[in-house]
């Protein structure tokens, strides 16, 4: 009985440090809270003079009506620039015709027209804007014919794969009126 014992004893013992060492060995397991790295996101403030001058000398050249900064529109991108920095990419239903859209409605914005463009990675605004100029798609909303406004925002993020997340937001309101189609 007494040799049962002290095997009994031995045993729980031995249980007792193997669970010890789980327990330490959990706290350097990749994947432990302890380790992980904890995205901060930020908003960044954006020069709107600098914006209006790239974008309403490039429209100029192209024969289009300078934009006015909106605030609203702002708004509009800070809340996108966010959403695609927490998920580390641009791929989201969000940025699509109906996305903007509801966006859109969401920010209380009645609107004949929007567009939108994003990027991920420029390190500044000129970065930014020449992306766009070289992106067929992006391009062709830089010079949209029908918007009016336009408004931007910046996101950045401590982690992942792209740091800086952009999103410009054109649009014209319905308080511009109704564009002429050409």
């Amino acid at each position: 009985m007494i040799s049962l014992y002290r095997q009994f004893g031995r045993l729980r013992f031995a249980l007792l440090l193997f669970n010890l060492a789980l327990v330490s060995a959990c706290s350097v397991l990749p994947g432990s809270s302890d380790l992980e790295d904890k995205t901060v996101l930020t908003d960044q403030s954006v020069d709107k003079s600098q914006l209006l001058s790239l974008i309403n000398s490039y429209r100029k050249q192209n024969g289009l009506p300078a934009l006015k900064h909106d605030p609203a529109l702002d708004d509009v991108s800070q809340k996108m620039a966010r959403h695609i920095a927490e998920r580390d990419s641009m791929d989201t239903w969000q940025h699509s015709a109906f996305g903007l859209s509801q966006r859109l409605s969401k920010a209380s914005y009645p609107n004949y027209a929007g567009a939108e463009n994003l990027g991920a990675g420029y390190a500044n605004l000129p970065a930014a804007f020449k992306g766009w100029q070289g992106s067929e798609g992006h391009n062709k909303n830089l010079l949209n014919p029908y918007v009016t406004r336009v408004g931007i925002a910046r996101t950045n993020r401590n982690t992942g794969t792209w740091r800086n997340f952009w999103v410009m937001t054109l649009a014209r309101p319905k308080e511009d009126g109704r564009p002429v189609l050409r």
